[in-house]
């Protein structure tokens, strides 16, 4: 059950962080500079939704895990 909730708390903060990272990014441009989101994004960002990216896959295989243990 711990496992479980680890997995849904990494793969729950990696979305929400993903999406408020890029939230941010498109506050940093002047409004109807950038037709996309991801063109908002500088270099260093690229790295930071990474990060997020792969907090959401490694919490979604934990839970995934628990998930079959449990059975």
């Amino acid at each position: 059950m711990k496992k479980m909730i680890l997995g849904t708390g990494l793969l729950l903060s990696g979305v929400v962080g993903f999406a408020g990272w890029c939230i941010a990014a498109t506050q940093t441009v002047e409004a109807g500079s950038k037709s996309s989101i991801l063109g908002c994004l500088n270099g260093k960002d690229w790295i930071v939704l990474f990060v997020f990216a792969a907090m959401t896959i490694v919490g979604l295989v934990i839970a995934i895990r628990a998930m079959k243990e449990e059975k």
